[in-house]
């Protein structure tokens, strides 16, 4: 039942975090309009990253799948996987308990990213989104078209592809 429960407060934390993002760009226009008037901004506690922080323990012990996708709900866009990991970091992932030593998060972490496609897609200039953010059919028809050839894959895909076949060596070694 804690488990349940501590799902919900998850998820509620995340939909409060969404609602004080808009909060504060709210406030930013307020204070944006007052500027253009020639009055003093309204507000002094309008920075996003402020009012929608990371708590330094969001991501312990959570999958590595799970704690990206949370981290990009959060932002509500797409995000570089630089700026993926700096935030799986900042809320406490544990890349020790998954054996990514630190000078290779960088590349492992967007090789997950690339090739979990039932959650994440990697936009053609580089960021990754959340599948689901995207038309599906416009994805599905690039994906046909690079299986059949005639779309030539972005430098992305070849070091994700070759990122694949390096573990899948290492494996088997």
């Amino acid at each position: 039942m804690s488990e349940r429960l501590t799902a919900a407060i998850e998820e509620l934390e995340g939909h409060l975090a969404r609602q004080l993002a808009e909060a504060a760009d709210t406030k930013k226009t307020i204070n944006s309009l007052c500027r253009a008037m020639g009055m003093e901004p309204r507000y002094s506690d309008t920075t996003v990253e402020a009012t929608s922080s990371i708590r330094p323990d969001q991501y312990y012990g959570k999958p590595l799948a799970w704690a990206a996708g949370d981290f990009l709900e959060r932002r509500k866009r797409a995000c570089s996987a630089d700026e993926i990991l700096k935030g799986l970091i900042d809320g406490g992932f544990d890349f020790d308990a998954i054996e990514w030593k630190e000078k290779d998060r960088m590349r492992l972490l967007s090789s997950s990213l690339a090739k979990n496609t039932v959650k994440f897609h990697r936009l053609p200039n580089g960021p990754f989104g959340l599948l689901e953010w995207y038309d599906k059919d416009a994805i599905k028809t690039k994906a046909a078209r690079k299986q059949n050839g005639s779309v030539e894959p972005t430098a992305a895909d070849v070091v994700a592809e070759q990122d694949s076949k390096a573990e899948a060596e290492k494996a088997s070694a």
